[in-house]
């Protein structure tokens, strides 16, 4: 069977075992960094730029802008995504901000819990325990966690949006909404999907065993 192949420690679920953990470690720091910064532009009472802003930009005429230089025909659109340093902003919407950083530290806590979960699937996939009823709920968690994942990511980028939009920005450039992360909730619908699968291979599985 195709779960035979995560038997051994160092085989695709160990692989997949050891990357887990290394994200969720990265994350953890992530967390526990970002926190105590925050409480330290809480101290300050200012920004000390430590949470980036990512927004977009769209550039007007930028056909006519790069007409007849060496990039002419190479980019396809005219929108940009870049970040901006807080300090140098001057912000005026601190509140904003400081919302966003907290979200962020969360979405960080929504990919560390999902880890976690994803951790004890691989374990048990090298425990040669595919047909877990518990592998199956763990799974459906994460896809649940995905597609919420996307109006919370849209909810930071707007809050992002909010904090900057009064900059004035040059001349044929304008600030637009922030993108929908459409391919996290289709990943996660996916998940679900094979969430799902497993549930009913499971059930499969167990009803043989009382068969047999």
């Amino acid at each position: 069977m195709a779960w035979k192949w995560f038997k051994n420690d160092w085989n695709i679920a160990g692989i997949l075992l050891f990357f887990a953990q290394l994200a969720w470690a990265v994350y953890f720091i992530s967390i526990l960094f970002g926190a105590i910064f925050f409480l330290l532009e809480i101290f300050v009472g200012s920004p000390l730029g430590i949470q980036e802003l990512t927004v977009r930009i769209r550039v007007h005429q930028f056909s006519d802008l790069i007409a007849n230089s060496r990039v002419d025909g190479i980019f396809q659109k005219s929108i940009f995504e870049t970040s901006i340093d807080p300090i140098k902003a001057d912000l005026k919407q601190t509140w904003s901000y400081y919302l966003a950083s907290i979200m962020t530290l969360g979405l960080y806590g929504l990919a560390m819990y999902g880890l976690t979960l994803l951790k004890h699937i691989l374990r048990n996939l090298r425990r040669q325990q595919p047909w877990s009823a518990q592998n199956s709920k763990n799974l459906k968690t994460i896809g649940h966690l995905m597609v919420l994942a996307v109006p919370y990511k849209y909810a930071i980028g707007w809050l992002s949006y909010l904090t900057i939009h009064h900059i004035e920005l040059p001349a044929n450039t304008s600030l637009i909404w922030p993108p929908v992360a459409w391919e996290l909730g289709l990943a996660g619908l996916a998940v679900l999907l094979v969430a799902y699968i497993l549930e009913e291979g499971t059930r499969l599985y167990e009803e043989q065993k009382l068969t047999v």
